[in-house]
Formats: structure tokens, C-alpha cells, sequence
């Protein structure tokens, strides 16, 4: 049977485990109970091993990946490789659910009568039972579900209400509450027997009505009588004498008492003098103080100014150093400028004759090789002291059709300071040779294959009236016939090889141009 997906197809039945146990009606079977939940099956799923699972119980086992199956572990029956749940292996189990929705079932709210299948049950009265305990949402007490719009509207403590006096906001359980302090609550008037009067106004209404009853005056006294507002004067003429005796007798029991009052008087003076002694010394012992405050905040003053100008001079000293860091930078740059420079003019020759060193031959062609150095450049040279400027390139591995069978040397012109007064374009004759050590006693003889004559660029100054061009010489120089004499004598012996190339300069005669004086460039050249 083909694998499908657990996921129920509504996600209503996704968020439902299995049906509780007390639905049914008849005796239970184990076969349709969960192998998680141990309730009915609900929308059963079996797994490889054969265990069934509801859809809700399976997905929350697999929502961390594969899992082994615990009922298989419990029965003793673990099989390596089969008694593991997963999604991709597992399918729904049509001939359980339908023997399972065939079951009859009971409602198991208290006093419903319903009865039915379960699949009956699941579409038409579960969550629908108005017998059914649901839990309120603001309360969260249990009410059943077809009393729950009233509980909601007329019970609930906790139900939403507004005071139907003032009509601030409160809940059900605070009312009694509130209409105890409620300032628009009506009252009614002892006295007057006036009503719906707002608490707000109902002092302002006791001080003017006269029939509101209030304490006697004397009540301090002892009076206990309470009378309206309008007689009171008549009742402390009435009890006028029994007022006075209350006063009397008030004044009398007070006597006694100033004795008393004078020596407790006396105590506080004394303890306000020492008090007042104390407060002296401590008085002078805050003025010194004072006077060491304000010392050490006159010295954290000059420390702060000190720190300060110790700041500004560091970072004026910091900006110094940077400027000379800098400077001593451009002086490196322009003293190695120098160097290499003073290193070419001593290996510059003005001769036409040049003698190229290329020590490290065995190394320099491992590199050419291995391709991290493919070509090497000489130093350059000069025909003269005003003539063409130029250098050797050298590919020890061979370069184009040459690569590693040849070693390829490039005759290069380069621009020259003097370029303006030489003749363009190149068109002199050039013979390379390698010279070999002193120990060989020998010429190397190279077999040379001249390459054609290309147009390029020339020493790179362009005039007004014409651009100048230059002739550029190239040679292959064969490894086949050459190759093991090179190796002995240039990377064994002494690991150091010399190529001498010397130009042939052949001067011409040339006519003066008109309106001027006759100039000969080969000179300059040569």
C-alpha cells in the first residue's frame, strides 16, 4: 500500500486527540484504542509496524522527526528498522475509521438523552450539546453551553457593566462596591425625608436643612444628645446648667495636671539646652568641613585644568608623531625611489652591450614552471648616453607555441626620456647570446628561431604631425639542443646564468630638410 501524508484533511480534526472512552456504548475492544492517547481512534493512522495512532497524536510525536514506536517498546515486539514511526511511512487506516464510526455512542453530558453512532456524534452533536460543560471566558467558571449567553450577559462576575448613575466603567462583582463611593449615588434625607439626593450634595443639603439631627456642641464634653438643626439652640438653653457643670468639672480635672506639665516643661528645656550645645559643636565641626570641601574641590579644580591641558598637549604631541610618521613615510618612499633607481643606472650600460645576470636559474625556472613567476624582466639599457632605452624579457618555461620546450626571450623598447630626437620607427639589429661560466671554456651556441616583425606602439610620444612607430624583435630560444648544457652550467656550477645582448648601430647620412641645418639622429642613437 502506497505511503500517505497523517495531516488529517481538516484542521479541526488536527487539533482533536482521540474520543474519550465514555461515548461508547458497548464494551470497548483494544483494537480501537490509541497507541498514544488511549482514547478512541479519531481519524486513525497506522504505522509500518502496525500499530494504529490517531492523526493528532502522530503529529505530535513526529513534529520532532522520526521517533521510535513506544507501544512496539512496551509489548517487547521492537523490530530495528520497522518499529519506527514515520511520516513518510505511515497511511490512514480506512477499515478502522469505518469500524470505528459504526460504534454507537452516548452523549456524556449529565441529563442528555442523545444517542447514535459515533461518526453521528463527531458531525452533528459534539460541541453542540446545549447539556455540555464549557468554560466562560471571563470568569473561567463552568457553565453549560446553552446557558452561556445569558451567564454572559446577566451573571458573570465578571461581565463587562458601567454605573447607571455616574456611568463609569466596571465589572458586575465591583458594583455593590462602587455605589458605595459612587459621587451621582442618590441618598435620601433622615430629617426632611427629602430623596435622591446625589452624594456629592448631600453635606452641602445636611448644613442647610433644618431637620437633619446633629451631636450637641458639648459632645466633647460628654453631652450625648443628638437634635435637629433649628433646635439646637433651644436644647443648650434647656441643658444649659448641666453644660456649665460638664465644663467645671472638665477644668478641675485639668488642674492637677499642670503640675505635672510644668516638670515635663521643664525636662524639655533641658533637654533643648544640651540639644542646643551639640547642634554648636556639630555647627563648627561643618564650617571646618566646609572649608576642606571647598579646599579639595579648589584642588580637583586645578587637577581637572591640569588634566585637561595635559590632554590637548598629548594630542597635539599624538598629531606631531603622525605627521612625522608620514613625512619619514614619503622619505622611505622616495629614498627606495632612489635606490632602485641608483641599482638600474648601475646596471644600465650606454654601450649597446648588455650583460644580463640571472642568478638562481634553477629556482627562477621551477617557479616558471610551476607558473608563479612565468616571465622576468632585466634592467635597462641604453645605446648611448641619448639613445633608445630598452630591456630583455626572458620566460624560462617557453611562452606561446614555445612553452615548455623553449625558453623565450623578448627584445623590449621602452619609452626613453629622449624618444623626441631619436629616429622611429626601430629598425636596428640585435644579437643575443648566452655566456656560460668561465669553467666551461665555451660559448653556448643557441639556435635561434627569429620571429616576424610586428607593428606596435612606439616609445609612446605622439607629435603633432606624425605617430612613431617602432620595429619589435623577438627570438625562441630552443631548449631541445640546449637545454642540458644550460642545466649544467647555469643550475648546477654555480646556479647563475649570463645572456649578453649587443645591438649593431648603423649610422646613415641624411640630407638636411629645407630651413634648417642638417641634424643626423643616429648619432644620438648611437
Amino acid at each position: 500500500m502506497a505511503a500517505a501524508s497523517v495531516t488529517p484533511p481538516g484542521s479541526l480534526e488536527l487539533l482533536q486527540p482521540g474520543f474519550s472512552k465514555t461515548l461508547l456504548g458497548t464494551k470497548l475492544e483494544a483494537k480501537y484504542l490509541c497507541s498514544a492517547c488511549r482514547n478512541v481512534l479519531r481519524r486513525p493512522v497506522q504505522a509500518q509496524c502496525g500499530h494504529r495512532y490517531c492523526s493528532f497524536c502522530l503529529a505530535s510525536i513526529l513534529s520532532s522527526g522520526p521517533q521510535n514506536c513506544a507501544a512496539c517498546v512496551h509489548e517487547g515486539i521492537y523490530e530495528e528498522g520497522i518499529s519506527i514511526l514515520e511520516s513518510s511511512s505511515a497511511f490512514p487506516d480506512n477499515a478502522a475509521r469505518r469500524e470505528v464510526e459504526s460504534l454507537p455512542a452516548v452523549c456524556p453530558s449529565d441529563g442528555c438523552t442523545w444517542k447514535g453512532t459515533l461518526k453521528e456524534y463527531e458531525s452533528c452533536h459534539e460541541g453542540r450539546c446545549p447539556l455540555m460543560l464549557t468554560e466562560c471566558p471571563s470568569c473561567k467558571g463552568l457553565v453549560r453551553l446553552g446557558d452561556k449567553e445569558r451567564h454572559l450577559e446577566h451573571e458573570c462576575p465578571e461581565r463587562s457593566l458601567s454605573c447607571r448613575h455616574c456611568r463609569a466603567p466596571c465589572c458586575g462583582a465591583d458594583v455593590k462596591a462602587h455605589h458605595e463611593v459612587c459621587p451621582k449615588f442618590p441618598l435620601t434625607c433622615d430629617g426632611c425625608g427629602k430623596k435622591k439626593i446625589p452624594r456629592e450634595k448631600f453635606q452641602d443639603h445636611i448644613k442647610t436643612c433644618g431637620k437633619c439631627r446633629v451631636p450637641c456642641r458639648f459632645h466633647a464634653l460628654g453631652c450625648l444628645e443628638t437634635v435637629e438643626s433649628e433646635k439646637q439652640q433651644e436644647h443648650e438653653a434647656q441643658w444649659l446648667r448641666e453644660h456649665l457643670a460638664m465644663l467645671l468639672n472638665s477644668v478641675l480635672e485639668a488642674k492637677p495636671l499642670s503640675g505635672d506639665q510644668s516638670q515635663a516643661g521643664s525636662e524639655l528645656l533641658q533637654r533643648c539646652e544640651t540639644l542646643e550645645k551639640k547642634t554648636a559643636t556639630f555647627e563648627n565641626i561643618v564650617c571646618v568641613l566646609n572649608r576642606e570641601v571647598e579646599r579639595v574641590a579648589l584642588t580637583v579644580e586645578a587637577c581637572s585644568r591640569q588634566h585637561r591641558l595635559d590632554l590637548d598637549r598629548i594630542e597635539a604631541l599624538s598629531n606631531k608623531v603622525q605627521q612625522l610618521e608620514r613625512s619619514i613615510g614619503l622619505k622611505d618612499l622616495a629614498m627606495a625611489d632612489l635606490e632602485q633607481k641608483v641599482l638600474e643606472m648601475e646596471a644600465s650600460t650606454y654601450d649597446g652591450v648588455f650583460i644580463w645576470k640571472i642568478s638562481d636559474f634553477a629556482r627562477k625556472r621551477q617557479e616558471a614552471v610551476a607558473g608563479r613567476t612565468p616571465a622576468i624582466f632585466s634592467p635597462a639599457f641604453y645605446t648611448s648616453r641619448y639613445g633608445y632605452k630598452m630591456c630583455l624579457r626572458i620566460y624560462l618555461n617557453g611562452d606561446g607555441t614555445g612553452r615548455g620546450t623553449h625558453l623565450s626571450l623578448f627584445f623590449v623598447v621602452m619609452k626613453g626620456p629622449n624618444d623626441a630626437l631619436l629616429r622611429w620607427p626601430f629598425n636596428q639589429k640585435v644579437r643575443p647570446s648566452p655566456r656560460a661560466s668561465p669553467r666551461a671554456g665555451q660559448l653556448l651556441q643557441l639556435r635561434l628561431v627569429q620571429g616576424g616583425l610586428a607593428g606596435a606602439a612606439g616609445p609612446g610620444v605622439r607629435s603633432r604631425q606624425a605617430t612613431l612607430w617602432c620595429r619589435v624583435t623577438w627570438w625562441r630560444v630552443l631548449v631541445v639542443s640546449i637545454f642540458s648544457t644550460v642545466s649544467e652550467h647555469w643550475s648546477v656550477t654555480q646556479a647563475t646564468g649570463f645572456l649578453m645582448c649587443q645591438m649593431n648601430i648603423t649610422k646613415k647620412k641624411h640630407k638636411a630638410g629645407r630651413g634648417g641645418s642638417p641634424c643626423d639622429l643616429s648619432t644620438l642613437g648611437g
